[in-house]
């Protein structure tokens, strides 16, 4: 079983950035995440939809020639436009990937589930489970859930 002193269940915007300060902080830290570094907003939520909504307001002001710049046939190439958010994504993952590197944390994908006060096991993405032991603290930051209140459907 390998020790940390603390491992971090969650690599989203609060998840991450705790197991970054306890890496600057000399502490043996483990970050997991059941997918990728960064959470929703970075993956599929606010960066990949303002990339998106940025594209399309070009994509708008290169048609309407209001600036005196005239295009003719003006084009939209769906899969090369979500190619281009994909890098974008890809380039910040990689990023969150990289800080928590370069400050001496940990990073493994899979699915945490604690054991105990100071144990987690890991099961990554081909069922294979690893249990790890934190001497410290296991911090959960694994973000939230919206949920349907009966009175006010979504």
């Amino acid at each position: 079983m390998k020790t940390y002193d603390a491992i971090v269940i969650g690599a989203g915007p609060g998840g991450y950035p705790c197991a970054i300060r306890l890496g600057q902080l000399k502490q043996k830290v483990l970050c997991v995440d059941k997918e990728y570094a960064g959470g929703v907003c970075l993956n599929w939520g606010c960066v990949p939809s303002k990339a998106l909504i940025n594209a399309a307001h070009n994509f708008e002001r290169a048609k309407s020639g209001t600036m005196g710049i005239k295009a003719d046939n003006v084009t939209l190439d769906p899969n090369a436009l979500q190619d281009w958010k994909g890098g974008i994504v890809n380039k910040l993952t990689t990023g969150v990937k990289g800080l928590l590197k370069l400050n001496g944390a940990d990073f493994a994908i899979g699915t945490g589930r604690v054991l105990s006060a100071n144990t987690v096991e890991v099961t990554n993405a081909e069922g294979q489970k690893e249990v790890f032991k934190a001497d410290k603290a296991v911090v959960i930051a694994t973000g939230s859930q919206t949920i349907e209140i009966p009175t006010f459907k979504f």
